[in-house]
Protein backbone atom coordinates (compact mmCIF):
# COMPACT_ATOMS: atom_id res chain seq x y z
CA UNK A 1 0.00 0.00 0.00
CA UNK A 2 1.27 3.47 -0.86
CA UNK A 3 2.35 5.77 1.96
CA UNK A 4 -0.38 8.28 1.11
CA UNK A 5 -3.02 5.54 1.29
CA UNK A 6 -1.80 4.25 4.66
CA UNK A 7 -1.83 7.76 6.11
CA UNK A 8 -5.29 8.42 4.64
CA UNK A 9 -6.66 5.24 6.24
CA UNK A 10 -5.18 6.27 9.61
CA UNK A 11 -6.58 9.81 9.35
CA UNK A 12 -10.05 8.67 8.34
CA UNK A 13 -10.25 6.14 11.21
CA UNK A 14 -9.32 8.76 13.80
CA UNK A 15 -11.37 11.51 12.21
CA UNK A 16 -14.50 9.36 12.02
CA UNK A 17 -14.52 9.20 15.82
CA UNK A 18 -13.76 12.90 16.23
CA UNK A 19 -10.28 12.22 17.63
CA UNK A 20 -8.46 14.78 15.46
CA UNK A 21 -8.80 18.45 16.35
CA UNK A 22 -6.56 21.10 14.80
CA UNK A 23 -4.38 21.25 11.69
CA UNK A 24 -1.99 18.58 10.47
CA UNK A 25 0.81 18.83 7.92
CA UNK A 26 2.83 15.81 6.83
CA UNK A 27 5.69 16.10 4.36
CA UNK A 28 8.00 13.51 2.83
CA UNK A 29 10.99 14.24 0.60
CA UNK A 30 10.12 17.95 0.77
CA UNK A 31 6.66 17.29 -0.68
CA UNK A 32 3.52 17.94 1.37
CA UNK A 33 1.35 14.83 1.38
CA UNK A 34 -1.23 15.94 3.98
CA UNK A 35 -2.24 19.51 4.79
CA UNK A 36 -5.70 19.81 6.30
CA UNK A 37 -7.74 20.90 9.29
CA UNK A 38 -9.98 18.87 11.60
CA UNK A 39 -12.69 19.87 14.03
CA UNK A 40 -13.60 23.44 14.87
CA UNK A 41 -11.44 26.53 15.25
CA UNK A 42 -14.32 28.26 17.01
CA UNK A 43 -17.13 26.21 18.50
CA UNK A 44 -19.38 29.17 19.33
CA UNK A 45 -19.62 30.15 15.67
CA UNK A 46 -18.96 26.71 14.18
CA UNK A 47 -15.86 27.82 12.27
CA UNK A 48 -13.84 24.84 10.99
CA UNK A 49 -10.10 24.38 11.37
CA UNK A 50 -8.29 24.56 8.04
CA UNK A 51 -4.73 24.34 6.78
CA UNK A 52 -4.41 28.11 7.28
CA UNK A 53 -5.89 28.38 10.79
CA UNK A 54 -3.57 30.07 13.28
CA UNK A 55 -2.80 28.42 16.62
CA UNK A 56 -0.85 29.44 19.69
CA UNK A 57 2.22 27.19 19.51
CA UNK A 58 3.37 27.37 23.13
CA UNK A 59 6.95 26.29 23.74
CA UNK A 60 7.70 25.76 20.07
CA UNK A 61 8.31 29.53 20.37
CA UNK A 62 11.65 28.74 22.03
CA UNK A 63 13.16 27.71 18.70
CA UNK A 64 12.50 31.20 17.32
CA UNK A 65 14.01 32.81 20.41
CA UNK A 66 17.10 30.61 20.05
CA UNK A 67 17.57 31.65 16.41
CA UNK A 68 17.20 35.31 17.40
CA UNK A 69 19.98 34.95 20.00
CA UNK A 70 22.25 33.20 17.50
CA UNK A 71 21.54 35.88 14.88
CA UNK A 72 22.59 38.58 17.35
CA UNK A 73 25.69 36.50 18.13
CA UNK A 74 26.47 36.34 14.40
CA UNK A 75 26.08 40.12 14.16
CA UNK A 76 28.50 40.42 17.12
CA UNK A 77 25.91 42.22 19.24
CA UNK A 78 26.31 39.59 21.94
CA UNK A 79 28.28 36.41 22.59
CA UNK A 80 26.66 33.07 23.24
CA UNK A 81 28.62 32.50 26.44
CA UNK A 82 28.16 36.01 27.81
CA UNK A 83 26.99 36.08 31.45
CA UNK A 84 23.47 37.42 31.76
CA UNK A 85 24.85 39.97 34.24
CA UNK A 86 26.17 41.85 31.22
CA UNK A 87 22.56 42.58 30.21
CA UNK A 88 20.71 42.25 33.53
CA UNK A 89 23.19 43.59 36.11
CA UNK A 90 20.80 43.27 39.05
CA UNK A 91 19.92 39.62 38.49
CA UNK A 92 21.30 37.44 41.34
CA UNK A 93 24.11 35.07 40.29
CA UNK A 94 23.98 36.67 36.86
CA UNK A 95 27.75 36.44 36.51
CA UNK A 96 27.52 32.62 36.79
CA UNK A 97 24.65 32.15 34.33
CA UNK A 98 25.31 32.46 30.60
CA UNK A 99 23.02 32.98 27.63
CA UNK A 100 23.90 29.43 26.56
CA UNK A 101 22.74 28.09 29.93
CA UNK A 102 19.38 29.77 29.35
CA UNK A 103 19.15 28.45 25.78
CA UNK A 104 19.81 24.86 26.85
CA UNK A 105 17.72 24.88 30.05
CA UNK A 106 20.78 24.40 32.25
CA UNK A 107 20.69 27.78 34.04
CA UNK A 108 19.40 26.55 37.40
CA UNK A 109 16.84 29.38 37.44
CA UNK A 110 13.53 27.96 38.73
CA UNK A 111 10.77 27.60 36.15
CA UNK A 112 8.14 30.22 36.95
CA UNK A 113 5.33 28.15 35.40
CA UNK A 114 6.05 25.53 38.09
CA UNK A 115 5.55 27.95 40.99
CA UNK A 116 2.66 26.78 43.23
CA UNK A 117 0.32 29.68 42.45
CA UNK A 118 1.03 29.96 38.72
CA UNK A 119 -1.76 27.80 37.25
CA UNK A 120 -4.35 28.85 39.80
CA UNK A 121 -3.60 32.56 39.87
CA UNK A 122 -0.53 34.17 38.30
CA UNK A 123 -1.02 33.03 34.69
CA UNK A 124 -4.31 34.97 34.55
CA UNK A 125 -2.74 38.29 35.57
CA UNK A 126 -1.07 40.78 33.21
CA UNK A 127 2.61 41.37 33.81
CA UNK A 128 5.46 43.16 32.09
CA UNK A 129 8.63 41.32 31.14
CA UNK A 130 10.49 43.46 33.71
CA UNK A 131 8.02 42.49 36.45
CA UNK A 132 8.31 38.81 35.55
CA UNK A 133 12.11 38.84 35.68
CA UNK A 134 12.07 40.81 38.95
CA UNK A 135 9.83 38.12 40.46
CA UNK A 136 12.51 35.51 39.66
CA UNK A 137 15.18 37.35 41.60
CA UNK A 138 13.84 36.24 44.99
CA UNK A 139 14.17 32.53 44.18
CA UNK A 140 17.48 30.71 44.74
CA UNK A 141 19.05 28.67 41.95
CA UNK A 142 18.06 25.02 41.86
CA UNK A 143 21.60 23.95 40.96
CA UNK A 144 24.95 25.25 39.79
CA UNK A 145 24.49 26.70 36.27
CA UNK A 146 25.61 24.27 33.59
CA UNK A 147 25.65 21.25 35.89
CA UNK A 148 22.34 19.69 34.87
CA UNK A 149 19.19 20.07 32.75
CA UNK A 150 15.90 21.41 34.10
CA UNK A 151 13.29 22.79 31.75
CA UNK A 152 12.72 26.45 32.54
CA UNK A 153 10.56 29.07 30.88
CA UNK A 154 12.36 31.55 33.13
CA UNK A 155 15.57 31.27 31.13
CA UNK A 156 13.68 32.08 27.94
CA UNK A 157 12.07 35.12 29.59
CA UNK A 158 15.60 36.35 30.30
CA UNK A 159 16.64 35.68 26.70
CA UNK A 160 13.62 37.70 25.56
CA UNK A 161 14.81 40.64 27.64
CA UNK A 162 18.33 40.30 26.21
CA UNK A 163 16.98 40.31 22.63
CA UNK A 164 15.07 43.50 23.35
CA UNK A 165 18.02 45.19 25.08
CA UNK A 166 20.56 44.31 22.38
CA UNK A 167 18.38 44.90 19.31
CA UNK A 168 16.60 48.00 20.59
CA UNK A 169 13.32 46.44 19.42
CA UNK A 170 10.43 44.69 21.08
CA UNK A 171 10.61 40.90 20.92
CA UNK A 172 7.54 40.84 18.65
CA UNK A 173 9.07 43.34 16.21
CA UNK A 174 12.43 41.55 16.17
CA UNK A 175 10.84 38.19 15.31
CA UNK A 176 8.81 39.82 12.54
CA UNK A 177 11.67 41.77 10.98
CA UNK A 178 14.49 39.23 11.33
CA UNK A 179 12.71 35.91 10.86
CA UNK A 180 9.10 36.02 9.67
CA UNK A 181 9.23 38.72 6.98
CA UNK A 182 12.47 37.50 5.34
CA UNK A 183 11.05 33.97 5.11
CA UNK A 184 7.57 34.96 4.02
CA UNK A 185 6.01 33.60 7.21
CA UNK A 186 3.12 36.02 7.01
CA UNK A 187 0.86 34.16 9.43
CA UNK A 188 3.23 33.94 12.39
CA UNK A 189 3.72 36.45 15.17
CA UNK A 190 3.70 37.24 18.88
CA UNK A 191 0.30 37.09 20.55
CA UNK A 192 -0.11 39.73 23.25
CA UNK A 193 -3.70 38.64 23.98
CA UNK A 194 -5.10 42.06 23.14
CA UNK A 195 -4.60 42.49 19.42
CA UNK A 196 -7.25 40.86 17.26
CA UNK A 197 -5.52 38.18 15.18
CA UNK A 198 -7.56 37.17 12.12
CA UNK A 199 -8.13 33.43 11.74
CA UNK A 200 -6.74 32.59 15.22
CA UNK A 201 -8.40 29.50 16.68
CA UNK A 202 -9.97 29.54 20.14
CA UNK A 203 -8.48 27.14 22.69
CA UNK A 204 -10.67 24.52 24.40
CA UNK A 205 -10.61 21.91 27.11
CA UNK A 206 -13.05 19.11 27.94
CA UNK A 207 -15.44 18.06 30.70
CA UNK A 208 -18.31 15.91 29.42
CA UNK A 209 -18.22 18.21 26.36
CA UNK A 210 -15.87 20.87 24.94
CA UNK A 211 -15.46 23.78 27.38
CA UNK A 212 -13.44 26.98 27.50
CA UNK A 213 -9.87 26.48 28.68
CA UNK A 214 -8.49 28.35 31.67
CA UNK A 215 -7.62 31.92 30.76
CA UNK A 216 -3.93 32.73 30.27
CA UNK A 217 -2.82 36.35 30.05
CA UNK A 218 -0.54 36.72 27.04
CA UNK A 219 1.31 39.86 28.13
CA UNK A 220 4.38 37.98 29.39
CA UNK A 221 4.87 34.56 27.65
CA UNK A 222 6.66 36.25 24.68
CA UNK A 223 9.91 34.40 23.85
CA UNK A 224 9.11 31.46 26.14
CA UNK A 225 5.77 30.40 24.68
CA UNK A 226 4.02 33.42 23.16
CA UNK A 227 3.96 32.92 19.37
CA UNK A 228 1.14 31.86 17.06
CA UNK A 229 1.59 30.24 13.66
CA UNK A 230 0.12 27.90 11.07
CA UNK A 231 1.25 24.50 9.87
CA UNK A 232 2.11 26.03 6.48
CA UNK A 233 4.29 28.75 8.02
CA UNK A 234 6.01 26.20 10.23
CA UNK A 235 6.82 24.12 7.15
CA UNK A 236 8.51 27.23 5.70
CA UNK A 237 10.41 27.45 9.01
CA UNK A 238 11.32 23.77 8.75
CA UNK A 239 12.85 24.26 5.30
CA UNK A 240 14.65 27.48 6.30
CA UNK A 241 16.42 25.61 9.10
CA UNK A 242 17.93 23.30 6.47
CA UNK A 243 19.64 26.23 4.76
CA UNK A 244 21.83 29.18 5.67
CA UNK A 245 19.08 31.74 5.06
CA UNK A 246 18.79 32.61 8.76
CA UNK A 247 22.19 31.67 10.17
CA UNK A 248 25.53 30.54 8.80
CA UNK A 249 26.06 26.79 8.75
CA UNK A 250 28.14 26.46 11.93
CA UNK A 251 25.50 28.33 13.94
CA UNK A 252 22.73 26.12 12.57
CA UNK A 253 24.83 23.20 13.79
CA UNK A 254 25.13 24.91 17.19
CA UNK A 255 21.35 25.35 17.28
CA UNK A 256 20.85 21.59 16.94
CA UNK A 257 23.73 20.33 19.06
CA UNK A 258 22.37 18.78 22.29
CA UNK A 259 23.88 19.88 25.57
CA UNK A 260 22.38 17.92 28.47
CA UNK A 261 19.37 15.55 28.40
CA UNK A 262 19.13 15.78 24.58
CA UNK A 263 18.16 19.45 24.75
CA UNK A 264 19.88 21.72 22.23
CA UNK A 265 18.85 25.36 21.71
CA UNK A 266 15.06 25.47 21.66
CA UNK A 267 14.91 21.93 20.25
CA UNK A 268 15.12 18.39 21.55
CA UNK A 269 17.36 16.06 19.53
CA UNK A 270 16.77 12.39 20.21
CA UNK A 271 15.79 9.07 18.65
CA UNK A 272 12.13 8.46 17.86
CA UNK A 273 11.25 4.99 16.58
CA UNK A 274 14.95 4.44 15.94
CA UNK A 275 15.40 7.55 13.81
CA UNK A 276 17.24 10.75 14.69
CA UNK A 277 14.63 13.44 15.22
CA UNK A 278 14.68 17.14 16.02
CA UNK A 279 11.47 17.95 17.83
CA UNK A 280 9.56 20.07 20.32
CA UNK A 281 6.20 20.03 22.06
CA UNK A 282 4.14 23.07 23.00
CA UNK A 283 1.05 23.72 25.10
CA UNK A 284 -0.70 26.79 26.40
CA UNK A 285 -4.24 27.14 27.77
CA UNK A 286 -6.34 25.12 25.33
CA UNK A 287 -3.66 24.62 22.68
CA UNK A 288 -1.12 21.83 22.24
CA UNK A 289 1.32 21.18 19.42
CA UNK A 290 4.06 18.86 18.26
CA UNK A 291 6.73 19.28 15.59
CA UNK A 292 8.84 16.32 14.42
CA UNK A 293 11.71 16.84 11.95
CA UNK A 294 13.41 13.68 10.68
CA UNK A 295 16.02 15.64 8.75
CA UNK A 296 18.12 12.68 7.58
CA UNK A 297 14.99 10.92 6.30
CA UNK A 298 13.36 14.06 4.86
CA UNK A 299 10.15 13.65 6.85
CA UNK A 300 8.27 16.36 8.75
CA UNK A 301 5.14 16.14 10.92
CA UNK A 302 3.49 19.29 12.31
CA UNK A 303 0.35 18.93 14.43
CA UNK A 304 -1.27 22.03 15.95
CA UNK A 305 -4.41 21.55 18.07
CA UNK A 306 -6.85 23.83 19.85
CA UNK A 307 -8.20 21.03 22.07
CA UNK A 308 -5.83 20.59 24.99
CA UNK A 309 -6.53 16.90 25.56
CA UNK A 310 -5.57 15.90 22.02
CA UNK A 311 -2.49 13.66 22.51
CA UNK A 312 -0.55 15.33 19.72
CA UNK A 313 2.82 13.84 20.71
CA UNK A 314 1.50 10.28 20.58
CA UNK A 315 -0.43 10.87 17.36
CA UNK A 316 2.55 12.46 15.62
CA UNK A 317 4.66 9.44 16.56
CA UNK A 318 1.99 7.09 15.22
CA UNK A 319 2.16 8.97 11.94
CA UNK A 320 5.95 8.64 12.00
CA UNK A 321 5.56 4.87 12.37
CA UNK A 322 3.41 4.81 9.25
CA UNK A 323 5.96 6.89 7.34
CA UNK A 324 8.72 4.44 8.29
CA UNK A 325 6.70 1.33 7.46
CA UNK A 326 5.91 0.27 11.02
CA UNK A 327 2.56 -1.18 12.08
CA UNK A 328 0.05 0.93 13.96
CA UNK A 329 -3.33 0.08 15.44
CA UNK A 330 -6.45 2.00 14.46
CA UNK A 331 -9.21 3.07 16.85
CA UNK A 332 -12.31 0.93 17.10
CA UNK A 333 -15.20 2.43 15.18
CA UNK A 334 -17.48 4.42 17.51
CA UNK A 335 -20.84 2.98 16.45
CA UNK A 336 -23.02 3.05 19.59
CA UNK A 337 -25.24 0.14 20.57
CA UNK A 338 -27.98 -0.09 23.18
CA UNK A 339 -26.70 -0.81 26.69
CA UNK A 340 -28.86 -0.84 29.82
CA UNK A 341 -26.59 -2.06 32.61
CA UNK A 342 -24.77 1.18 33.40
CA UNK A 343 -25.25 1.04 37.16
CA UNK A 344 -23.36 -2.27 37.50
CA UNK A 345 -20.18 -0.66 36.13
CA UNK A 346 -20.08 2.56 38.13
CA UNK A 347 -17.56 3.25 40.87
CA UNK A 348 -13.93 4.15 41.44
CA UNK A 349 -11.06 2.09 40.04
CA UNK A 350 -7.31 2.13 40.51
CA UNK A 351 -4.62 1.14 38.04
CA UNK A 352 -2.97 -2.13 39.05
CA UNK A 353 0.58 -0.84 38.50
CA UNK A 354 -0.18 2.75 39.55
CA UNK A 355 -2.45 2.35 42.60
CA UNK A 356 -2.46 6.07 43.35
CA UNK A 357 -4.13 6.79 40.01
CA UNK A 358 -7.89 6.64 40.54
CA UNK A 359 -10.43 6.64 37.72
CA UNK A 360 -14.16 7.15 38.10
CA UNK A 361 -17.06 5.69 36.14
CA UNK A 362 -20.37 7.44 36.67
CA UNK A 363 -23.83 7.76 35.12
CA UNK A 364 -25.47 10.94 33.89
CA UNK A 365 -28.70 10.99 31.87
CA UNK A 366 -28.38 7.22 31.34
CA UNK A 367 -24.92 7.65 29.81
CA UNK A 368 -21.68 6.35 31.31
CA UNK A 369 -18.75 8.72 31.81
CA UNK A 370 -15.09 8.10 32.55
CA UNK A 371 -13.22 10.57 34.77
CA UNK A 372 -9.47 10.18 34.31
CA UNK A 373 -6.28 12.22 34.83
CA UNK A 374 -4.17 13.34 31.91
CA UNK A 375 -1.14 15.64 31.54
CA UNK A 376 -0.12 17.48 34.73
CA UNK A 377 -2.54 15.23 36.66
CA UNK A 378 -5.57 17.27 35.55
CA UNK A 379 -8.85 15.33 35.45
CA UNK A 380 -11.15 15.24 32.43
CA UNK A 381 -14.51 13.56 31.96
CA UNK A 382 -15.39 11.68 28.76
CA UNK A 383 -18.58 9.98 27.64
CA UNK A 384 -18.22 6.22 27.22
CA UNK A 385 -19.76 4.93 24.00
CA UNK A 386 -20.84 1.24 24.12
CA UNK A 387 -19.87 -0.50 20.87
CA UNK A 388 -20.11 -4.21 21.83
CA UNK A 389 -21.91 -6.26 24.47
CA UNK A 390 -22.39 -9.98 24.96
CA UNK A 391 -22.26 -12.48 27.83
CA UNK A 392 -18.46 -12.48 27.99
CA UNK A 393 -17.50 -8.83 27.62
CA UNK A 394 -18.59 -5.23 27.03
CA UNK A 395 -16.49 -2.75 25.07
CA UNK A 396 -16.65 1.02 25.35
CA UNK A 397 -14.71 3.73 23.55
CA UNK A 398 -14.47 7.32 24.73
CA UNK A 399 -15.51 10.46 22.96
CA UNK A 400 -12.85 13.01 21.88
CA UNK A 401 -9.75 10.82 22.50
CA UNK A 402 -8.96 7.22 21.61
CA UNK A 403 -9.44 5.25 24.81
CA UNK A 404 -11.12 1.91 25.47
CA UNK A 405 -12.62 0.05 28.39
CA UNK A 406 -13.24 -3.70 28.16
CA UNK A 407 -15.28 -5.36 30.92
CA UNK A 408 -15.00 -9.16 31.06
CA UNK A 409 -17.52 -11.47 32.74
CA UNK A 410 -17.39 -14.98 34.15
CA UNK A 411 -19.75 -17.72 32.96
CA UNK A 412 -21.91 -16.84 35.95
CA UNK A 413 -22.16 -13.29 34.70
CA UNK A 414 -19.92 -11.78 37.37
CA UNK A 415 -17.51 -8.98 36.49
CA UNK A 416 -14.03 -10.54 36.58
CA UNK A 417 -11.71 -8.14 34.77
CA UNK A 418 -11.39 -4.63 33.37
CA UNK A 419 -8.79 -3.52 30.85
CA UNK A 420 -8.36 0.19 30.23
CA UNK A 421 -6.39 1.27 27.16
CA UNK A 422 -5.37 4.92 27.42
CA UNK A 423 -4.90 7.39 24.55
CA UNK A 424 -1.19 6.51 24.38
CA UNK A 425 -2.01 2.86 23.63
CA UNK A 426 -0.95 1.64 27.08
CA UNK A 427 -3.09 -1.10 28.65
CA UNK A 428 -3.95 -1.09 32.37
CA UNK A 429 -5.75 -3.57 34.61
CA UNK A 430 -8.35 -1.80 36.74
CA UNK A 431 -9.51 -2.79 40.24
CA UNK A 432 -12.36 -1.36 42.26
CA UNK A 433 -11.64 0.91 45.24
CA UNK A 434 -13.53 3.03 47.74
CA UNK A 435 -11.33 6.04 46.99
CA UNK A 436 -12.66 8.87 44.87
CA UNK A 437 -10.82 10.43 41.91
CA UNK A 438 -9.01 13.57 43.12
Amino acid sequence: MLLEDRITDWIEAYNHNGYLNGSLLIASNNEVIVNRGFGLANREHHVPNTSTTKFRIGSMTKAFTAVAILQLHEKQKLKLHDPIAKYLPAFPNGERITLYHCLTNTSGIPNYTSFPDFWSHTMRLPSSLHQLISSLEEHPLHFEPGSRFEYSNSGYAILTAVIEAVSGMSYADYIQESICHPLGMNHTGCDDGRRVIPNLASGYSFWEEPIHSAYADMSFPLGAYGLFSTTEDLFIWDKALLSSSLLRKELIEQLFTPNLASYACGWMVSEIIGKKCTHHFGDISGFCSDFLRFVDDQATIIFLSNMNITPVSHLSREIAKIMFQENVSLPLLARPIDFYEQAALTGSYFLEKEPRTILGISVKNNELYLTTPKMYGVFYKFKLVPIHHDSSHTIFVTEMINEQLVFSYSKAGELEGIVYTDCYGKKHQLHKTDQLPR
